[in-house]
This record gives structure tokens, C-alpha cells and sequence, in this order.
């Protein structure tokens, strides 16, 4: 009997979301069983830079167990140390005949230019597999808050902000611009043709925005659990992505609305659906446009 493994990486909820994922649809198209491990390590880097999230993802998947039983599980899966060590196979379903005694280990975190090769083909099944592995609580807590209109993920934490001189489509993994957020809220409200609110997700702390949180009609969701507000914010009826966040970009995968994505950093397709908008504010894009217009929408109901 062949076995998938899924090690997760020493990193933030998103990336760890790419074997997760990769393991699970495997499993799922040869009919195998999958077992993952390195869940309940500590991450010191938020503590020590005093991030407001600390990027704790317990209670959140039914897969998780206690460091005890997490350790009995890696025991078991070294116990087949004979099966033959296949690692990063792609994503498909095999012949029956080469399955046998093999031990198919998935943990790497894709190369940025092409995130979701591999699970863009299974879009809808990746969805449903994430959905299945979600704890009941989760499930739970996420239906009793509202669904925002306007979603956008502002990351911070240990995206640093711009040096003085740097052009932002030159670089990976910088704070993207808060002017860009306001130009990108404002124009959307413009097509739509109302003050739709802004619900924003971040991992930074209020003090830290100069300008955005001066615009009418805006909150950030504060108190949930990182899982939550992933969740959350992809259900959003237009999301607008932290550039570099696979936090967002996940967000924007489980989702059926627009996703905005700045456009000095668009690479592959995520969804790769050509009847859901994804892409940099194409204020002449009819998809776009038509599905933010159709948004609905009354101020004065919502006040």
C-alpha cells in the first residue's frame, strides 16, 4: 500500500496551503490516503518582529493532532522508509501499476512565476477538498460574519516597505504602495457608482496606514483567527490582492468574484477561468465591469 505525505513548510498559512493542496488532490485522484506533518512547529520570526499575527494555524484543519500524536504519525510514516521515495510528482492520476509500495511526499512551495501549476486544472476540486479538510468550527464561526463587499488584503508584517529609489515592479516581496490601494478602492467605487464599503484584511496594525483608513466607508476585520480571515475575505465580492501575498492569492482562488492583482506583478493565471475576471483594474473590461456594477448594493439600507 502506497502513501502520500504531506510535510508542511516553516511558513506563513498560504505557502503551507501549496503541498496541502497538491497532496490532497493526489490523494484524491489514486485513491489514496495522505498524512500530514509540521503543523505544530513555533515560528519565532512574528515574535520577534512583533507582528500582529503570529501565524498559528491550530484548530483550524481536522488532520491536526497534539505534538504527541504528530509525533507517533511521522514514527509510522518513517516506518516505510522501503517504499520507494517519490518526491513532487506531478499533480495527475497514475496507473494503477506503478502505484504500489511507493511513498509520494509533497512539501516544496511553487516557483512564484506560475503558483497554482498543477492545481488550477482541479480548481473545483481543490475547493472542495479545502472545504472537507476545514474544521467544523471553522466552518461554523465563518458563517455567522458578514460577507464583506470590497475585500483587500494590505500585507505587512515581513514585506518591508519600499526603499527610496526602488521601482516596486522590480522587486518581490514589498509592502505594496498604500497610495495603490486608495487609487484601486476609489476607481471600483466610481464604476460601481456608491461609496461601497472596504473591509480591510492585514496583518499590520492601524497606526501603520497614513491615508487609507481616512476613506469613507472603511473598516479593517480585526479578531479572527488567520484561517477566518483568508475565508473571509474570499468571499468578498471583489477582492483586491496584497502584490506577492499568496495569502491573498489563495483567497482569490477559493473565489468565484474579480480579482485584482497589480499589474507590474501578473504571472500565470491562478484560476485560469476565463469567465471569472482576474487580472490588473480594467476600468473598460466588460466582465469587470459588468460584474461590479451588478454588486448590489443601497447605502442607506446598509447604514
Amino acid at each position: 500500500m502506497s502513501l502520500v505525505v504531506c510535510k508542511l513548510p516553516k511558513a506563513g498559512l498560504g505557502n503551507q496551503l501549496f503541498p496541502l493542496m497538491k497532496a490532497s488532490v493526489f490523494a484524491h485522484l489514486n485513491n489514496m490516503e495522505v498524512r500530514v506533518t509540521g503543523y505544530n512547529r513555533l515560528k519565532i520570526g512574528p515574535y520577534l518582529r512583533r507582528e500582529k499575527s503570529k501565524r498559528k494555524y491550530s484548530n483550524s484543519f481536522t488532520f491536526q493532532k497534539n505534538i504527541i500524536s504528530e509525533q507517533i504519525e511521522k514514527w509510522k510514516i518513517h516506518g516505510k522508509g522501503h517504499y520507494e521515495l517519490i518526491s513532487e510528482p506531478d499533480v495527475v492520476k497514475l496507473p494503477e501499476t506503478v502505484l504500489p509500495g511507493k511513498l509520494f511526499v509533497f512539501t516544496e512551495t511553487p516557483h512564484y512565476r506560475d503558483l497554482f501549476a498543477g492545481l488550477r486544472e482541479q480548481h473545483e476540486l481543490v475547493k472542495t477538498l479545502f472545504w472537507n479538510v476545514l474544521q467544523s468550527s471553522v466552518k461554523k464561526r465563518l458563517e455567522k460574519l458578514q460577507t464583506p463587499y470590497i475585500g483587500v488584503h494590505v500585507r505587512m508584517g515581513d514585506f518591508p516597505s519600499l526603499k527610496e529609489g526602488e521601482n516596486f515592479n522590480e522587486v518581490g516581496q514589498k509592502r505594496t504602495p498604500e497610495t495603490y490601494f486608495i487609487d484601486i478602492i476609489t476607481r471600483i467605487r466610481e464604476v460601481h457608482g456608491s461609496t461601497l464599503p472596504v473591509t480591510v484584511f492585514t496583518d499590520g496594525y492601524r497606526h501603520e496606514f497614513n491615508k487609507l483608513f481616512e476613506l469613507e466607508n472603511i473598516e479593517m476585520a480585526e479578531g479572527n483567527p488567520d484561517i477566518i480571515d483568508l475565508l473571509l475575505l474570499s468571499r468578498s465580492k471583489i477582492i483586491v490582492t496584497a502584490t506577492g501575498s499568496t495569502f491573498s492569492y489563495w483567497a482569490g482562488f477559493l473565489s468565484e468574484a474579480p480579482v485584482i492583482l497589480h499589474p507590474d506583478h501578473i504571472h500565470q493565471p491562478h484560476r485560469g477561468n476565463p469567465t471569472l475576471y482576474e487580472g490588473a483594474l480594467d476600468v473598460h473590461n466588460d466582465l469587470l465591469v459588468q460584474s461590479i456594477r451588478s454588486i448590489p448594493y443601497h447605502q442607506e439600507a446598509y447604514k
